[in-house]
């Protein structure tokens, strides 16, 4: 296996989650193409666990879309626009409906906390640290979640963020101008600062649709692009 590749030795503490981010982030990555058969017994190998932390992740891939069950095996699948415009339209739903609630709630704490988190997000990007932009990035938008006071909705937001947040470190480091986000966030907090939930949706909004539109442009281009070959390996 390649330096830096997504697929490594497990913390035993965490096998399942660990597992399943670590397959999640090489199918939506490109790192395991369209087509390649996962092999429990292989995956056991390299992951150094035993099966059922394999069987326990694919199954999650595989409700997730990403991963398919055939009659010789599990297969990474190519994810197509349809699978974009689900997730994306999805999320609009979800953030929209999080940021008109959390608005009105937020308190000078939490305005604080996403003033950090747009802080480290300019510092990150001035830097061109991409991995600790998505990570600001993605708590900023995740504090949406955990102010409204809707704990259906943040369990519903919890049971997609992991897929989003590999999805935004994506879209981060394919994105030609990480300041041009950071100006986003920044409409977004005044917004919110001003009490005014219309145009914090909004622009949030805009925001998302930017990253959709470059996370369409990777799937266009892995589409076309001709196949490496197969396993997992």
């Amino acid at each position: 296996m390649q330096d830096g590749s997504h697929i490594r030795p497990l913390d035993p503490s965490r096998l399942g989650d660990e597992v399943a981010q670590m397959l999640r982030r090489a199918v939506l990555s490109g790192e395991l193409e369209p087509g390649t058969h996962l092999v429990e017994s292989m995956l056991s190998e390299r992951f150094q666990v035993s099966r059922a932390p394999i069987r326990e992740a694919l199954r999650e891939l595989e409700s997730e879309g990403l991963v398919e069950s055939r009659r010789r095996g599990v297969f990474v699948k190519a994810l197509t626009q349809q699978d974009v415009w689900e997730l994306y339209s999805l999320r609009l739903l979800l953030e929209g409906a999080a940021v008109e609630l959390a608005v009105q709630r937020f308190g000078d704490d939490d305005l604080a906390a996403l003033r950090g988190h747009l802080e480290t997000m300019a510092e990150a990007a001035s830097a061109g640290r991409t991995n600790e932009f998505a990570e600001a990035d993605m708590r900023f938008h995740a504090e949406f979640f955990e102010r409204a006071g809707h704990r259906r909705l943040l369990r519903v937001w919890q049971s997609f963020s992991e897929t989003y947040r590999v999805i935004l470190e994506i879209t981060d480091s394919r994105s030609p101008d990480l300041e041009s986000v950071v100006e986003d966030h920044r409409a977004i907090l005044a917004a919110i600062e001003r009490r005014d939930a219309d145009e914090a949706r909004r622009r949030d909004e805009e925001s998302l649709r930017h990253g959709q539109s470059v996370f369409e442009r990777r799937v266009a281009a892995s589409v076309a692009a001709p196949a490496g070959g197969g396993g997992a390996r």
